[in-house]
């Protein structure tokens, strides 16, 4: 996902003139001055969990610069809540936590970062980071217990949030943060995967196109 802007929006905060650079499998910000960068994508075909068979996996590494003073965050947003993860608490935090605001244009474990930012209390705190450090966040989202459960882990260290009867993610939003142009972490190597059961009506009309596919080969051998 991660291999050109393509297909990216990018914004910029406070500063008005850094953005983020996506290339290579790598989102980094070459000039920041807390110039609070963010970029997000639209899916092309929206996810939806939905059945209990349906399940939702991802990865992605975040690597610190020489501070942990910094922020980068990967959110993913539905129709009703987004899903934020990463360090934004300035202090090496690593946390995780959820938003019904899911029109903002960035997400902080720490404040707000305009008037288009959202505060999100963490859950909880997944691990820490060093200063000079890389280290891979996944999850999974699956059926447990009556409801949809994100499962995450990160260097040992493990969580997880209930998410309801259903989880949309339509948009992935990214967001990098930092004192200068050397000290701002990156995010990379993000991937994610979904495996979905097809709606009843949708699995009947394909077993319909099936048959009827099979019923016109037979008439073509009978004549």
């Amino acid at each position: 996902m991660l291999q050109s802007s393509d297909g990216w929006e990018l914004s910029v905060g406070r500063s008005g003139r850094n953005t983020i650079q996506i290339a290579n499998g790598t989102a980094s910000c070459p000039s920041s001055n807390w110039g609070q960068a963010a970029a997000v994508t639209t899916l092309s075909e929206g996810i939806l969990l939905a059945n209990e068979q349906d399940t939702f996996t991802f990865s992605f590494d975040i690597t610190t610069n020489g501070t942990t003073n910094a922020a980068a965050m990967v959110s993913f947003v539905g129709s009703e809540t987004a899903v934020c993860l990463g360090t934004s608490a300035y202090n090496g935090t690593i946390g995780y936590g959820t938003s019904d605001n899911v029109s903002a244009r960035a997400y902080s474990f720490q404040g707000a970062w305009d008037a288009n930012g959202s505060f999100v209390s963490p859950s909880s705190s997944l691990t820490t980071i060093g200063s000079n450090e890389t280290v891979t966040i996944s999850g999974g989202i699956s059926w447990k217990d009556g409801q949809f459960v994100l499962d995450l882990s990160a260097n040992g260290g493990t969580g997880s949030i209930e998410l309801g009867d259903s989880v949309s993610i339509d948009k992935v939003l990214l967001q990098l943060d930092g004192p200068n142009s050397s000290a701002v972490p990156s995010i990379s190597n993000l991937s994610m995967s979904a495996y979905l059961v097809p709606e009843p009506a949708t699995a009947s009309l394909s077993l319909l196109g099936l048959a009827g596919l099979a019923m016109r080969r037979r008439r073509r051998q009978e004549a």
